[in-house]
């Protein structure tokens, strides 16, 4: 089940960095420069999508406009649902790793 909870949670604390590095081939570019990863926009092809730390929301300084985890997914070719359930699979993968629990065990304990 998609929750409010689990949006916040792709959007907030899945980096935009791993994303586009799962993404591989099939997706933008990207490097780390300046203290910023920054990013090939699906919008206009520039490589100045850059990734604001406090927000996780990358921001094109060239067309202006703002892509989160799963605007990158569906435009590269993902439907939504599709896209959430990949991005929930890395996000709990990415908690693994820090030593945090998954999605789903934490809104089953909350909702207890």
């Amino acid at each position: 089940m998609i929750t409010k909870q689990l949006l916040r949670a792709i959007r907030n604390e899945l980096p935009m960095k791993l994303t586009v590095c799962r993404l591989g081939r099939r997706g933008p570019i990207g490097k780390q420069a300046d203290g910023y990863f920054r990013f090939q926009c699906p919008r206009c092809g520039e490589v100045r999508a850059t990734v604001n730390p406090k927000n996780n929301m990358a921001h094109c300084f060239c067309c202006g406009e703002n892509t989160n985890n799963i605007d990158l997914m569906m435009h590269y070719g993902h439907d939504f649902l599709p896209a959430v359930k990949i991005l929930e699979g890395w996000l709990e993968q990415y908690r693994s790793d820090l030593g945090q629990s998954a999605p789903s065990q934490q809104a089953s304990s909350q909702s207890s």
